[in-house]
């Protein structure tokens, strides 16, 4: 009786940890999607739009500028 009781305890424990792990990494994942590049908050900051050819360009895509840092697609504005 007393293996059942600590193979219960392990099982419970590996899938607590195994929801823990995936939630945190589902989170890191979400919030990487999108990330706006340092010379674009700056543009947008100063009410204007970022000048650099690279950032038009990945604007044009719909996405963040890679090359100055940012990433994923442009998010929408709420």
């Amino acid at each position: 009786m007393k293996i059942h009781k600590a193979l219960l305890a392990i099982i419970i424990g590996s899938a607590l940890s195994f929801g823990f792990a995936h939630a945190a990494d589902a989170k890191k994942d979400a919030a990487a999607a999108s990330k706006v590049a340092g010379c674009c908050t700056k543009a947008a900051a100063d009410s204007k739009a970022c000048a650099h050819a690279c950032c038009v360009a990945a604007a044009k895509e719909k996405n963040n500028c890679a090359k100055c840092g940012g990433a994923g697609a442009i998010a929408a504005k709420k």
